[in-house]
């Protein structure tokens, strides 16, 4: 693979990525106005807590373990300790 159609595919999963998270943030800032008896920091809790699982057991995965380096490994294992915490530590 040439070096610009790498950095062109580079700059294409940046994007995709970057689309994904400002539509996931779009949905969680109208999830913290639909229920007038749910605070904020509620939903704000629970969406870490089911992104801490959910990427979680996507760095669980051998193929991306395998080829993931200490930073990617240490914030996998800092998700799987939040997740893994009493309610009161939080």
């Amino acid at each position: 693979m040439n070096d610009d159609r790498e950095k062109r595919q580079f700059r294409q999963a940046d994007a995709a990525v970057e689309r994904a998270v400002a539509a996931f943030m779009k949905s969680v800032g109208a999830l913290t106005v639909r229920w007038e008896a749910v605070l904020p920091s509620y939903i704000a809790e629970r969406v870490l807590l089911e992104l801490c699982a959910e990427m979680s057991r996507l760095t669980d995965d051998p193929v991306l373990r395998n080829h993931a380096g200490p930073a990617t490994l240490k914030l996998a294992n800092a998700l799987a300790n939040y997740r893994d915490s009493q309610w009161a530590e939080r």
